[in-house]
């Protein structure tokens, strides 16, 4: 009778161990599941492009995430009063970055320096002010639709050596010793 028990107990022991070590695995497996999500699983939503552009007696304060460049700088020069033309292929890259409170010429640098272009050129007017942007990134720029062109196309002159004039004073003399 005794071993009768024992066998029961042990019986039982295991049984019990068996039931705790699959609740515990069935629970490990369902947790980290819920934890482990697929990329596939986890909804993506885009990226929302944030353009608030201020000019306030000629200070520039700017919060734009994910703004084509191209439009924030028309915002830009429609707000500072300048005209802008910016090629088509630099025109659509997309900028983020937060400023407040700085001069716009400043800012506007600031701006291009960020989007690394260097092929760009600042007219100013009589009053030190920009008058017009003009960014050139390689690309065909996108002028204003019924602005025609101003200047024509200049051709240059070819080079020519510079010939140094004769010297206003006699060539120097030696003494005799």
């Amino acid at each position: 009778m005794k071993k009768d028990r024992l066998r029961l107990r042990l019986r039982l022991r295991k049984k019990l161990k068996n039931i705790f070590f699959t609740s515990t695995l069935t629970l490990a497996c369902l947790f980290s599941s819920s934890l482990a999500q697929t990329p596939q699983d986890i909804p993506v939503e885009p990226a929302k492009s944030v353009m608030k552009i201020e000019v306030n007696d000629g200070l520039l304060s700017v919060e734009i995430s994910d703004a084509e460049f191209g439009n924030v700088i028309k915002e830009i020069a429609e707000k500072a009063k300048f005209k802008a033309e910016i090629s088509s292929d630099v025109a659509l890259k997309k900028i983020s970055t937060t400023f407040k409170n700085i001069e716009v010429e400043r800012g506007v640098r600031r701006l291009l320096t960020i989007m690394k272009e260097k092929d760009f050129t600042i007219s100013y007017n009589t009053a030190g002010l920009i008058d017009k942007l003009e960014i050139y990134g390689g690309g065909v720029i996108s002028r204003p639709v019924g602005n025609p062109q101003k200047n024509p196309a200049r051709q240059q002159r070819p080079f020519q050596q510079r010939v140094t004039p004769p010297s206003p004073l006699p060539p120097p003399t030696t003494l005799p010793q």
